[in-house]
């Protein structure tokens, strides 16, 4: 007797733990889908130069970000959130950035940063009701993005590069070391921030910080401030698969609380499977 115990322990031991298993299974797919209602499109540290033509700094969008922006979870009714770290500034001559996305078939720009003269951290956002694009057109954002211009501008809207103002006035803003994140999060989903990265040696973590929102009058002025409509496009389409193809799921509507939500409680339903098999024995 002892021995068929013993057995029939053994026996539902790896039934016990395949349980588990398929529950843990189950919240790590939870986690994927949470992730997937938010994207980081840019994370660049680099430096402004005075001879970047037009101002213009071009990206290509990150491996995370999707091919197509509006399914299966539809980010354009969402909102882009920019965070930017200034590492050096040549003087205290305010200073503003903004993102243009080169899509097709034409491009769209998020609200300007609020203007600042001192290095720190800055934060805005723009809706993507609010995002400029010339007078008629609209991008198609089943093709995702192109390239992403970062853009340096003054306060009225100008983009001081040597090429445009000469030397002597560029060197009021430039150059100047910054790391630009741009964030999409679909609507209703919480923005998670970007971990912050080291200053260079010297350069105080709170030094100057400030914050702001960005908004659609921003954003106009910005955009039909920014070149690009002939570089539209540029770059192509990303062909990066969706976050949440990698996650080994296989699920696929578009909603991810809705499947985060059918996913928790279907762990606990397998456990109370195994628990009337074991009393029906």
């Amino acid at each position: 007797m002892m021995r068929t115990r013993n057995v029939g322990s053994i026996s539902r031991a790896p039934r016990r733990a395949g349980v588990f298993l398929a529950a843990a299974a189950l919240v790590s797919c939870f986690s994927s889908f949470a992730a997937a209602e938010q994207f980081v499109v840019v994370d660049e540290t680099y430096e402004h130069t005075p001879d970047m033509p037009d101002s213009h700094y071009r990206v290509e969008p990150r491996s995370e970000a999707p091919s197509n922006w509006k399914s299966p979870i539809d980010y354009t009714t969402g909102t882009a959130h920019m965070h930017l770290e200034v590492y050096t500034k040549p003087t205290d001559t305010p200073t503003r950035f903004q993102a243009c996305f080169e899509a097709q078939p034409t491009y769209a720009c998020v609200g300007q940063a609020p203007a600042y003269t001192t290095v720190g951290v800055y934060d805005w956002e723009t809706k993507f009701s609010d995002f400029w694009s010339p007078p008629g057109t609209t991008v198609d954002w089943t093709l995702g993005s192109g390239k992403i211009a970062l853009i340096l501008k003054d306060t009225q809207n100008g983009k001081p590069s040597a090429d445009n103002v000469g030397a002597e006035t560029a060197a009021l803003y430039m150059p100047t070391k910054v790391r630009f994140v741009v964030t999409i999060v679909s609507a209703g989903s919480t923005y998670v921030p970007p971990a912050p990265a080291e200053m260079d040696a010297g350069v105080p973590d709170d030094a100057g910080a400030g914050s702001s929102t960005g908004t659609g009058g921003s954003g106009g002025s910005g955009g039909n401030g920014g070149s690009g409509g002939g570089n539209s496009g540029s770059g192509g389409d990303p062909v990066n698969i969706h976050p949440t193809n990698d996650s080994g799921c296989s699920f696929s509507t578009g909603n991810g609380a809705v499947q985060g939500t059918w996913l928790l409680l279907a762990a606990p339903a397998l456990l109370a499977m195994r628990s009337r098999r074991k009393r029906s024995r």
